[in-house]
């Protein structure tokens, strides 16, 4: 029960939070080779802030 309940949460995370997921690979890709801590800091915490709030159930 525990791989469908984790299965589950995964696809709500993937569902709710693909815009965030899309805007913070682009920042990524956009900056490679150039890669450095922090550098797209605001999408990072805007895809953390959903996936945390999604498994929350807040989403």
């Amino acid at each position: 029960m525990k791989e469908r309940n984790t299965t589950s949460t995964l696809r709500r995370v993937l569902v709710n939070c693909a815009a965030q997921a899309k805007e913070y690979g682009g920042c990524v890709a956009a900056k490679v080779p150039e890669i450095e801590r922090d550098m797209c800091l605001k999408e990072f915490l805007a895809l953390k802030n959903c996936m945390q709030n999604t498994i929350r159930g807040k989403a």
